[in-house]
């Protein structure tokens, strides 16, 4: 028997929740959610340091390198010891790396940033079924 059945089976109306659809957030959630919000933020900012930091002193770089057809560019230090001394160009796993970062940090500014904690909730809402 569906819920809108067992409801007006019960005598109730359609537009009566349960009792338990009712019930506000305890504070153990909007905890948990303030915490994994705050973390979500920090990496976010940092995720934007790095990947501006990227841009900066590796990226763009090659990038005008290529560009001059300068034979001459080497990449920094940190690049070679990671990679080896044979590294000569970016590989598709690099852009790879950069597309995967910047794709992830666009939602979670776009999408989940936005859903800050700090807002009350305006109403309850209904349990979906």
């Amino acid at each position: 028997m569906a819920a809108d059945e067992r409801r007006v089976a019960n005598g109730a109306g359609s537009e009566e929740y349960d009792a338990e659809d009712l019930v506000p957030d305890n504070w153990f959630i909007r905890l948990v959610h303030c915490i994994a919000w705050l973390l979500t933020v920090a990496l976010s900012v940092l995720s934007i340091a790095f990947i501006g930091y990227q841009l900066y002193a590796l990226y763009v770089p090659y990038c005008v390198a290529k560009l001059l057809g300068d034979k001459t560019y080497r990449f920094p230090e940190y690049f070679y010891r990671v990679w080896g001394n044979d590294a000569t160009d970016l590989t598709s796993e690099h852009w790879g790396y950069l597309g995967a970062c910047a794709a992830v940090t666009f939602l979670s500014v776009r999408y989940v940033v936005p859903q800050h904690p700090f807002a009350g909730s305006a109403e309850p809402h209904a349990k979906a079924e």
